[in-house]
């Protein structure tokens, strides 16, 4: 009987979407910090899209000029992209025309030729600064590399040594967007009280996990509450409701069996808050600006298998309710992330076919967002203080340069990433865009077949939205990305270029 009812408790608490560790109860409370509002006095919120399965960021950014193009065109005789097909773009300090899109990427590309989109090239795991003489000697390589699950780990987590990392145990299961929150919760003054940072709709788990603070892990459909059979609630959903309430109070003294009621009784307070809030602060946005952003994230004809645009529109939703102070009817955040995902992108045959695909969904999704965002800041509900967003892409590896014999690519390492939002710096490339030379001396490179060691680090690009968001001191940068300043003093110690030398990679507007 005991065993049953705390069955139970745990299915019921995950089927309202909030996630609970087996081995540790969560904590509500953060930790006290000092993470600033950084001269921004409105809601903030950091959207990461995983691209799961490894995109081949190759073929997203390609260089258009000279040798570097010829050399991209000789590794790929039937998946390079002709200078016809490539969507020219020209970003601030190069030469014209230097580099295009991936034809799929039209709304990407005006975006960034706008100058609210950036990419950081030749982005990755990394324990420390590496050169081709260090990774053939196995010195201070990410565990595993070249894995799937590893690989989204190292970039979810920051830790790409998690067996040989000197952090605690109960952090290396944790993510650097959970462990932001930890240290961003002390700005959310929400109603109810300790109302997660942190959601997730979809992508890699382990980003949104804090050390102390919990997120909640939503359907991407939106949905975070039981299953009812009518609206308003029928007589049957009353039941169900008082049903689960008298479950929840029979615990036999039982610590365990207290916990876990307390946790689900939070899950639900949390499920209803969210709800109500959605609703009110919805309602709040003018009808004309709610009738457009909803036409913007209408499923395209043909297209019913696509998802990310969905979560988008869900993330869209949730973040007016943070933005809208919870005197009026919000929740009253100043600080959230989000986490959206699809996939799969793990491309090593047909990749001319099923990549296209992929990334006309992202263009869609992204602009969907993007124009929902610019709507809103506009909007008189939010007056002086509108909600500010910045987009962010990660993935578990880029792909070989060199295509294989199935019209695919193979997995790799380094790849690029793309920001988008009001707040970056864009019209740029960040970083160094790799050497494509398969036949010289490779030093950019594993093996001939085009395996980019990462020039730039996740924990640079990852501080560097995380300070966007408010992380303010050295101990909370230290907490959030405990490699990063290893990797940083190695760097200057040894010579490594400027950049691998920062913890901030430059790509987000001064306040």
């Amino acid at each position: 009987m005991t065993t049953t009812r705390r069955q139970f408790l745990r299915g019921a608490t995950g089927s309202l979407g909030f996630l609970a560790a087996a081995a540790t109860l969560p904590r509500w409370m953060g930790s006290a910090n000092a993470a600033t509002l950084n001269g921004y006095a409105g809601s903030r919120v950091a959207v990461c899209v995983f691209l799961l399965g490894g995109n081949d960021s190759n073929n997203v950014l390609v260089p258009r000029l000279g040798n570097p193009y010829s050399q991209y065109l000789d590794a790929r005789p039937n998946l390079g992209l002709t200078l016809d097909q490539l969507l020219t773009i020209n970003p601030t300090g190069l030469a014209a025309g230097a580099y295009g899109l991936h034809p799929s990427l039209t709304k990407v590309r005006d975006h960034f030729e706008q100058g609210r989109a950036a990419f950081v090239c030749n982005v990755g795991p990394m324990v420390l600064p590496l050169t081709k003489a260090d990774y053939t000697a196995n010195a201070a390589v990410p565990e595993n590399l070249f894995s799937h699950s590893d690989q989204q780990d190292a970039w979810a987590s920051a830790l790409a040594n998690p067996t040989s990392s000197t952090v605690t145990s109960d952090l290396k299961v944790t993510g650097w967007g959970g462990r932001a929150a930890d240290k961003l919760h002390v700005l959310n003054t929400s109603t109810p009280p300790d109302y997660p940072e942190v959601t997730s709709f979809g992508g890699k788990q382990r980003f949104s996990v804090g050390g102390t603070r919990k997120p909640l892990m939503v359907a991407a459909d939106g949905t975070l509450a039981f299953r009812t059979t009518a609206t308003p609630a029928s007589a049957f959903d009353l039941l169900q409701e008082q049903a689960l309430q008298d479950v929840m109070g029979l615990q036999d003294s039982v610590a365990l069996e207290a916990s876990y009621a307390g946790v689900f009784g939070t899950a639900q307070t949390f499920a209803r808050a969210r709800a109500e809030a959605r609703d009110a602060a919805w309602n709040q946005v003018a009808s004309g600006t709610r009738a457009t952003i909803d036409a913007l994230f209408v499923t395209p004809t043909g297209k019913d298998r696509w998802t990310l645009h969905l979560q988008l529109y869900q993330v869209v939703r949730d973040l007016v309710a943070g933005a809208i102070p919870a005197a009026t009817g919000g929740l009253g955040l100043k600080r959230q992330v989000f986490s959206v995902g699809f996939g799969s992108f793990d491309t090593h045959q047909n990749q001319d076919v099923d990549q296209p695909e992929l990334l006309a969904q992202l263009d869609y999704g992204l602009d969907a967002f993007q124009q929902a965002m610019n709507l809103l800041e506009l909007d008189p509900a939010f007056g002086a203080n509108a909600p500010q967003s910045t987009l962010f892409t990660m993935s578990d590896f880029s792909r070989t340069l060199r295509e294989n014999s199935d019209r695919g690519t193979d997995h790799a390492w380094g790849g690029h990433a793309l920001v988008m939002g009001n707040r970056v710096a864009g019209r740029k490339l960040y970083g160094t865009f790799p050497n494509l030379d398969l036949t010289g001396t490779l030093d950019g490179s594993t093996d001939d077949k085009g395996r980019w060691i990462p020039t730039l680090s996740v924990e640079q690009y990852g501080f560097t939205l995380a300070s966007w968001l408010g992380l303010n001191t050295t101990a909370e940068r230290d907490y959030v990305f405990p490699n990063l300043p290893g990797y940083v003093q190695d760097a200057v110690t040894r010579g490594f270029p400027a950049l691998a030398q920062k913890y901030k990679l430059g790509f987000m507007l001064a306040d």
